[in-house]
């Protein structure tokens, strides 16, 4: 695909796709407008990125589309209760994917599985799911997807994913500054007052998702919530949140390693130590965010788990999160939980580097100074894991 994108012909592509023409409301142009204008002067995307770039876009406004066209018809969604998730709000890099995919082992939970994250309409039935294209769509994309990146990240079409899929049907992306040089864009999603609407929309994805479930608790997973805390507790007041701690060192070598990969696939064009400035300026901005939040005392008590326990007992931690969210652990989930540990064993922590920041030009001195009062609150030591 050469030349510039276009919102009409992107918009048109969609309707023509679907059949529709309603994607509910005006409130997402501006963001949808913003972001393409980004990708179109600044990401310098290459013929794959924007290749990329162009089916996330459809893929967002087909999802629009349909989302309306199903609460249309079924209105009662919106009667639809969230009731208390637990809620995974914390770097990345610090062990919660691994944790939401244990979570997913107790059938007292919900977990945003990849495949219908992506697409959620129709919602998923569990009499069909068996068969569902997205499903077959989903594995030839992770297939796909760099061995790099998929040693990195876990991977798995009917596996727990992030909610930053549901948050991008409303155009409002801060991680798209992992895979595009996209400052200002950023900057703007990171401020833009407008982010209410977009929890709003989002709380109305988990209504229609949870609509032909077994009622069962959600556990989601998503660090761009940290800059949004206030707007999601105002969707999810009873919220329980979980926050891993890490050194910071480490997440932000590890937060760059992942966004120079990602870069890659999008850009021919790309520059390492722009990488890290990206990368501190977003964690230092996840930082500041959530201990402000956690300052002000809102929300429910939070549940600290520090990654080093995580990675040396995965168990024995989530036990723990149990015990603090007042949750009973069944036995045949525990034992579900015990062999998905055996199965997906851990690096041996003595093999574990220190942080190389150097190749993103980043001075250690300057990052612990960055992080130094997220490392005092927290006690987070620089232990190189």
């Amino acid at each position: 695909m050469r030349g510039r994108f276009d919102l009409a012909r992107l918009e048109q592509a969609a309707a023509d796709h679907t059949g529709l023409d309603d994607f509910g409301g005006d409130e997402w142009r501006e963001p949808f407008a913003r972001l393409v204008d980004a990708a179109n002067t600044d990401a310098r995307l290459s013929e794959t990125g924007r290749a990329i770039s162009a089916l996330q876009f459809h893929d967002r406004l087909v999802n629009r589309l349909e989302i309306q066209d199903h609460l249309r018809g079924h209105p009662e969604i919106h009667d639809q209760v969230i009731e208390a998730p637990l809620i995974l709000a914390t770097l990345p890099r610090t062990g919660q994917t691994a944790a939401g995919w244990l979570l997913d082992r107790d059938p007292a939970n919900r977990s945003l599985l990849r495949w219908f994250a992506k697409r959620p309409c129709p919602p998923p039935d569990p009499g069909t799911n068996g068969v569902d294209p997205r499903i077959v769509r989903e594995r030839a994309m992770i297939a796909a997807m760099p061995p790099e990146l998929l040693d990195m990240h876990l991977s798995d079409a009917e596996e727990p994913d992030e909610c930053h899929w549901l948050l991008s049907n409303d155009f409002r992306v801060p991680h798209e500054i992992y895979s595009m040089h996209v400052p200002g864009y950023y900057r703007w999603v990171r401020d833009d007052p407008g982010i209410r609407q977009t929890y709003e929309y989002y709380a109305t994805q988990l209504r229609l998702l949870q609509s032909r479930l077994s009622p069962a608790r959600w556990v989601l997973k998503n660090s761009p919530h940290l800059l949004y805390l206030d707007a999601l507790h105002a969707v999810v007041p009873d919220a329980i949140f979980v926050q891993f701690h890490r050194d910071p060192a480490k997440v932000l070598a590890s937060n760059c390693r992942l966004s120079m990969l990602l870069r890659t696939m999008y850009s021919d064009d790309v520059d390492a130590t722009e990488v890290g400035e990206s990368m501190l300026a977003l964690l230092t901005d996840y930082v500041e965010r959530v201990m402000a939040f956690r300052a002000a005392g809102t929300s429910r008590p939070w549940i600290d788990i520090r990654f080093r326990d995580f990675v040396t007992d995965p168990l024995r931690e989530i036990e723990r999160i149990y015990d603090e969210a007042g949750f009973a652990l069944p036995a045949a989930a525990r034992d579900a939980m015990a062999q998905w540990v055996r199965d997906h064993p851990r690096t041996d922590l003595r093999r574990a580097k220190p942080a190389d920041l150097a190749p993103y030009g980043l001075d250690p001195a300057r990052v612990r100074a960055a992080f130094a009062d997220y490392a005092d609150a927290f006690a987070v030591e620089a232990d190189g894991i």
